[in-house]
């Protein structure tokens, strides 16, 4: 059985003060930490372009990289869809998103939490058109937060996923070279068309924000589905909080998933899981997999043996 919790590996700045609270608020991950033979492995997303849990769903879904791309650039045939990639084609995505300009940085929102009615992505997408084809580029809507969008011959721009950027200083992302100028040409007047855009006024007056941008990513080619998929739990109710930084949430979320997902699984006063199991705990740049043998005979009676999971978990990779 593989369980993947998502969300579940702080940053080392915050992990040793959560850990105090695990005894009580999570008993049986915090067992499970103490007694799995753990392996850590880091995760770069400006190297891989996309969170570490993006990357366990294109390994799930039979992703191989593909030639001069990062690993994040399969999301865009995964989350097109496959009635989308028929053609075969690189499958790039365009996401509807808010750009936060601040005093030092610019920061990103995802369309994800941004209530983005599907009226409001026509309006734009009606708006946006006659600029696409003006500049040689098309787009097919997918989704009310997400475009298909078909770029000139020879554009194959580095990009991250929208969830690896958010909240990150968007200049560390940002590629300035000669090569991707039709693209940021493109963005600028489809920004411009967009500002003050009756859509961005009704989203002010409701307290929205505004969508004032597209986030170009994906650009890898559609790939044959696997034979089969490895089972998985998956938990991601921690990524939310987690991404925010709201401990007070992550922890409330945390004991739930335990007593409600975890706990029934555990066995014995040791609370060991009943069968052959991995825990894969995925963070912002590092994950870890937790690795538990069932035990037979006298072994089911005997305490297991113990490590110190806190030399791991509030310290990076």
């Amino acid at each position: 059985m593989l369980i993947v919790i998502a969300g579940a590996l702080p940053d080392a700045s915050i992990a040793s003060e959560l850990a105090r609270h695990l005894p009580r608020r999570a008993p049986t991950l915090n067992a499970w930490l103490a007694m799995g033979r753990v392996h850590l492995q880091d995760h770069d997303p400006h190297a891989r372009g996309c969170t570490p849990f993006e990357a366990w769903q294109l390994e799930q879904a039979g992703y191989a990289a593909q030639a001069g791309l990062p690993w994040g650039a399969g999301l865009g045939p995964l989350l097109a869809g496959e009635n989308a990639c028929r053609d075969g084609q690189p499958v790039w995505l365009g996401e509807l998103v808010h750009l936060a300009l601040g005093t030092d940085r610019a920061t990103l929102l995802p369309a994800g939490q941004m209530d983005l009615r599907a009226e409001e992505s026509q309006a734009l997408l009606e708006a946006a058109r006659p600029l696409f084809e003006d500049a040689d580029f098309s787009v097919e809507p997918l989704s009310p937060q997400r475009w298909r969008l078909f770029l000139p011959e020879g554009l194959r721009p580095e990009t991250a996923s929208p969830q690896a950027v958010a909240g990150q200083p968007l200049q560390a992302w940002w590629q300035h070279d000669a090569s991707t100028r039709p693209w940021r040409r493109l963005l600028n007047e489809i920004q411009m068309a967009w500002h003050e855009h009756p859509v961005n006024e009704a989203r002010a007056a409701r307290g929205a924000a505004p969508v004032n941008a597209l986030w170009l990513y994906g650009g890898a080619r559609p790939w044959p589905a696997p034979a089969q998929a490895v089972p998985a739990r998956v938990l991601d109710g921690l990524l939310e909080p987690l991404r925010k930084g709201d401990w007070a949430v992550w922890l409330d979320t945390l004991e739930d998933l335990d007593r409600n997902h975890l706990a029934p699984l555990a066995r014995g006063k040791h609370l060991l899981p009943a069968a052959d199991t991995e825990i894969l705990l995925l963070g912002d740049r590092r994950q870890a997999c937790l690795r538990f043998k069932s035990r037979a005979g006298l072994l089911r009676w005997l305490p297991p043996a113990k490590n110190n999971w806190n030399t791991w978990w509030s310290r990076p990779v």
